[in-house]
C-alpha cells in the first residue's frame, strides 16, 4: 500500500513596499504599514475644533482610493470628540458654543473639499 502524499494551502502575509500616487493635498499617513492595499488612506492636514481646551470635532481631508468597502472618493473624514458627560447650565452654554464653532468650521472645509472636487487646489 502507498501513502498518498496530502496537500495543505497555507495564507502567508507576504510584505513589500508599494510606491503609490500622493496627493498635493496629503498631509501623511496614520501608518506607513498598511497590512493590504484596500488600508492605505491620505489624510490632509488635520483641524480640531476646541473649547476651553476640549476637543470637540476633529476633521481631515480623506481618500482610500484602493478601498473594497468604503467610498474611494475624497472625502471629509469627522470624527466626534469624547464631550459625553454631566453639565451644568453655564457649561451647557459653553458646549452650545463649541458645536456652533464645529459647524462653521466644518461648512468652511466642506467648501474646501468641494473646490478640490471641482478641480482646484487648496
Amino acid at each position: 500500500m502507498s501513502a498518498e502524499l496530502r496537500t495543505a494551502i497555507i495564507n502567508l502575509l507576504v510584505t513589500k513596499a508599494l510606491e503609490i500616487d500622493e496627493p498635493d493635498w496629503c498631509a501623511g499617513h496614520r501608518t506607513n504599514a498598511a497590512q493590504f492595499k484596500p488600508d492605505i488612506t491620505h489624510y490632509g492636514p488635520e483641524h480640531i475644533v476646541e473649547i476651553n481646551g476640549f476637543p470637540v470635532l476633529q476633521a481631515m481631508l480623506a481618500q482610500s482610493p484602493y478601498a473594497e468597502r468604503a467610498p474611494r472618493d475624497l472625502t471629509l473624514y469627522v470624527e466626534q470628540g469624547d464631550f459625553t458627560g454631566s453639565y451644568s447650565p453655564a457649561e451647557v452654554e459653553q458646549l452650545a458654543d463649541a458645536l456652533v464653532q464645529a459647524g462653521q468650521q466644518l461648512r468652511l472645509l466642506g467648501r474646501d473639499l468641494a473646490h478640490l472636487l471641482a478641480g482646484g487646489a487648496l
